[in-house]
């Protein structure tokens, strides 16, 4: 119904386009006003018809950033992700310098490039037009070249001192109108444009009209006004990027040509981030815009009717009203019910839309596009909660939090807030949305009197002159950011800066009066690194001094670079994807590459720069949202949990075991960014222990913690005075007496006496002994004191009568070992197995809690067999026939019974 209310929109358009008497050129032709006023008037027709009326500093803010106001590390602090030191220090494979905007050896700056090493005075004095930075990849906190960093990448010119891949010309397929060569193309002749006579080949350009935007079939008249509209677009483009977003579509193939018949180049994701170039209107009319567009390293060209690109860039938005080529412009439907239907929230989930429409009512001009990360959800939460990735401020509630990152300022996410702030449908507010903003330069509302608007309530004011310069922090901000090759939003970078530095920028990274490094300044914590002030504070200023970042215009010149090449143009071009990159579209593996550790920067950024554009009086303009959608997503949006029964440990050097035993009960949890998590059933838990193994699987140690709950979180504390407090000596068979299988454990003699005495921090030890139990049970039971199917032995403390029991059946190496014996096993239980483990109970403050040893499995048929293998007993001996015996009753209850009667008949 669409497709057929479409052509009858088509071809009354294409009769007023016939008959229109159009002056050349005009602001906007009468035939253009026209034909846009009439596809309204026609549009609203047709749909009656058919019924379709239709690290984070954080200073001031406390969060973000990679040093705090008092110096400590923030998000972005130092990970092993990509592009990060390894073990020893050195760059990752793949670290590169000088990837954008190297200058050649001449001293010339390059192509887009020109400062030496990211903002840098180039040998001729000038800074080169969008300075480059060294390392793609690094962000701060993290301090080592990214992983993919190459060498002279981009934009390098090359030693005879012609343009790099990239460097100024369109190397593989050019812009139709530009005069280019196309993709694969050795000459102009060769791989022509449209627009410029010449005929491309298969693979390049525009090849369609041969060097028309329009069909053959329209008339001069229209085909001329296509073509001027078509050469201010390509000024237009040729002026800075004009960036689009592809949609409304989970995928979408670019074509070769402006067809549905054509073949695809590639099919792209939604949320692909293309270049529009030119414009072809075919004769439906059909506008079809003619894109570039990066895809797994190389570039492509191709064309994608206007319907599927959102664009809100205020130069082509003013382009397409003057001419009236936005045919498609469809800003809702109603449906039978008479509600307002819009097809770019349709294309989300259900339970992304209730929030998106809301927005939409409050704001028309917004356009929200599915990032169609294709991404599990768990699996993309288990990702980012890997190697130091999600951090969270201290001031975060306990829930949120999974161990100390560094000296107490930051920690490690929880599973539940990273999925709370992760989860894009928590972000749909109009305080939230602005983290999944495109980040490009807007002339229309990126003013420099916004900017200085915004700025008045930090130490950034239009009062104080920026260190180094003659100007103020706001005319640096919109400068740069506004420069061609640059083209990044000045309220992102301004955001960035207040979210690192905080709204004081008390910060030593900005002073400029560090020993060593005077006169040097790194406003965006690039490359800032470590867990401690000294270390964050020393490696963020190497960076700027290695950079040349003298100065306060240098060091935002070197981190708009660092952001604009490193980020926004590799498809991470959202506050929320340079935290989590989940573009499968973009130059970086998911998961990697990400500018910030600290989780909540996004939603603290997005809304400063809700605020920017209040300030500016923007908030009504268009914006495009890319908004990330996931695999088997919860049917809500993940709300904040009011309590948390997560433990947490970090477990000793030589512990790798993710079995955590809570109150002697065994819990397997998950081990990452060096801490051990298991989720315990309620909030009772006074004990953590965790043993420790050799490679037979024989426990060599154990570790313990007391355990406090304060109703919403648990707290682990390590009890290092209490460590190896019992200990497993192995098993034997008693052989004389009533034999039987015997335990030993053993418990430090000099510990034994100070718990008895004065106590160890804070414990004293009332009694300890053994448990014993038939280990199928284990299954069902929990092998603990007062358990069921549990039989104890006491070795030390007061017996049921009240007598104090102390026995030590041999001192060896300072410990003294007790033991406990199971005897009267029959003939037929020798081949069963039985557990044993130790126990202590300790008091502290009137309250009594039980310390549990491993647990040890043995049946005494395996163990006469390993006496009698290993030779410990000579053969013709007691012992020796004792043990035979032994083994030989257990064999026989295994051999069949041999009936000696008939068989029935």
């Amino acid at each position: 119904m669409k497709k057929r209310m479409k052509h009858i929109l088509g071809v009354a358009l294409a009769g007023i386009l016939l008959c229109a008497d159009i002056q050349w050129p005009a602001p906007k032709t009468a035939a253009a006003q026209e034909w846009s006023e009439g596809a309204g008037r026609e549009s609203e027709a047709q749909k009656s018809d058919y019924g379709l009326d239709m690290l984070p500093s954080g200073a001031g803010t406390q969060e973000g950033g990679a040093v705090s106001e008092t110096g400590q590390p923030g998000a972005g602090a130092g990970t092993q992700e990509s592009g990060t030191a390894s073990e020893t220090g050195q760059p990752e494979a793949g670290a590169g310098t000088q990837e954008s905007g190297t200058a050649s050896e001449t001293g010339q700056p390059g192509a887009g490039a020109g400062t030496q090493e990211g903002g840098a005075v180039s040998e001729t004095g000038q800074p080169g037009a969008g300075a480059g930075v060294q390392e793609s990849g690094t962000a701060p906190g993290m301090g080592q070249p990214g992983a993919g960093a190459g060498t002279q990448e981009s934009g390098a010119v090359s030693e005879t001192g012609q343009p790099g891949v990239g460097a100024g010309v369109q190397e593989s397929g050019t812009a139709p109108g530009m005069g280019q060569p196309g993709a694969g193309a050795d000459s102009q002749e060769s791989a022509g444009a449209a627009g410029t006579g010449q005929q491309g080949d298969a693979g390049a350009g525009n090849t369609y009209g041969a060097g028309r935007r329009t069909s053959e079939n329209a008339d001069e008249e229209t085909a001329e006004w296509i073509r001027l509209a078509g050469e201010a677009l390509t000024e237009l483009a040729a002026e800075r990027d004009i960036l689009a977003t592809v949609y409304l579509s989970d995928e979408y193939p670019i074509r070769r040509e402006p067809s549905y018949d054509s073949e695809a180049a590639v099919t792209v994701l939604s949320g692909q981030t293309v270049n529009i170039l030119d414009i072809y209107v075919d004769e439906e009319p059909q506008v079809w815009e003619y894109v570039r567009l990066d895809f797994e390293g190389r570039e492509i060209y191709g064309y994608v009717p206007r319907t599927y690109l959102a664009c809100a860039d205020s130069r082509f938005l003013a382009w397409e009203e003057q001419y009236g080529l936005n045919l498609d412009a469809e800003t809702y439907v109603v449906d039978e019910n008479g509600n307002k239907v819009y097809s770019d929230i349709q294309q989300f989930p259900e339970s992304y839309r209730p929030a998106l429409l809301e927005l939409k009512k409050k704001h028309p001009n917004w356009i929200f596009a599915k990032l169609n990360t294709t991404l599990d959800w768990e699996t993309t939460i288990r990702n980012e909660l890997k190697d130091g990735k999600s951090l969270v401020y201290y001031t975060f509630p306990d829930w949120a939090k999974e161990g100390p990152y560094d000296e107490g300022t930051w920690y490690y996410a929880s599973e539940a807030v990273l999925k709370q702030q992760m989860d894009p449908r928590n972000g749909l507010t109009e305080k939230g949305i602005f983290q999944f903003e495109q980040l490009t330069f807007n002339k229309e509302y990126h003013t420099e009197a916004a900017v200085k608007a915004f700025l008045n309530n930090t130490f950034m004011h239009d009062g104080q002159v920026a260190p180094g310069t003659d100007m103020t922090y706001a005319t640096i901000f919109w400068a740069i950011a506004k420069e061609e090759g640059r083209e990044v939003s000045p309220f992102h970078l301004v955001a960035r800066v207040i979210q690192e530095q905080g709204h004081q920028g008390t910060s030593p990274m900005i002073s400029g009066t560090c020993k060593g490094y005077e006169g040097y300044y790194n406003y965006f914590n690039v490359g800032a690194t470590g867990k401690t002030q000294a270390e964050v504070l020393k490696t963020g200023l190497e960076y700027a001094k290695k950079h040349g970042w003298k100065g306060a215009y240098y060091s935002i010149l070197g981190g708009a670079d660092f952001i604009s090449a490193n980020y926004i143009k590799k498809g991470q071009d959202t506050l929320y994807l340079q935290k989590f990159n989940v573009n499968p579209n973009g130059t970086y593996p998911v998961y990697t590459h990400q500018y910030m550790q600290n989780i909540s920067a996004p939603s603290s950024e997005g809304a400063n720069i809700k605020k920017l554009y209040e300030t500016a009086g923007a908030l009504e303009n268009s914006f495009v949202f890319k908004i990330p959608v996931y695999e088997n997503m919860p049917p809500e949006a993940c709300g904040e949990p009011k309590v948390s029964t997560n433990v947490v440990v970090t477990p000793p050097k030589g512990y790798g075991d993710t079995t955590l035993w809570l109150d002697g009960v065994a819990y397997t949890g998950e081990l990452r960014n060096g801490n051990l998590i298991v989720t315990a059933p309620d909030g009772k838990a006074k004990t953590a222990v965790l043993y420790k193994y050799d490679g037979s699987g024989i426990p060599t140690g154990m570790y313990l913690w007391s355990l406090s709950y304060n109703g919403t979180a648990y707290t682990a504390t390590p009890e290092t005075g209490l460590e190896d407090l019992l200990t497993y000596h192995g098993f034997s068979i008693r052989i004389t007496g009533k034999s039987g299988l015997r335990f030993k454990t053993g418990i430090s003699a000099s510990l034994r006496a100070a718990l008895t005495a004065a106590g160890v921090n804070g414990y004293r030890l009332k009694e300890y002994g053994t448990l014993i139990m038939n280990d199928a049970n284990r299954a069902q039971y929990p092998m603990i004191k007062g358990g069921q199917k549990i039989v104890e032995s006491l070795a030390y403390g007061l017996d049921s009568s009240g007598r104090l029991q102390d026995v030590i059946f041999e001192t060896v190496a300072g410990r003294h070992r007790y033991t406990s014996v199971l005897v009267g096993i029959p003939a037929s239980q020798y081949k069963t197995q039985y557990a044993f483990r130790g126990y202590a109970v300790l008091e502290k403050n009137g309250t009594q809690v039980i310390v549990y040893g491993p647990v040890v499995v043995r049946n005494i048929y395996g163990l006469a067999k390993q006496l009698i293998e290993k030779g410990s007993y000579e053969p013709g001996t007691d012992a020796y026939a004792f043990l035979q015996k032994l083994i030989s009753d257990a064999d026989a209850f295994d051999k069949p019974t041999v009936s000696s009667g008939n068989a029935a008949r």
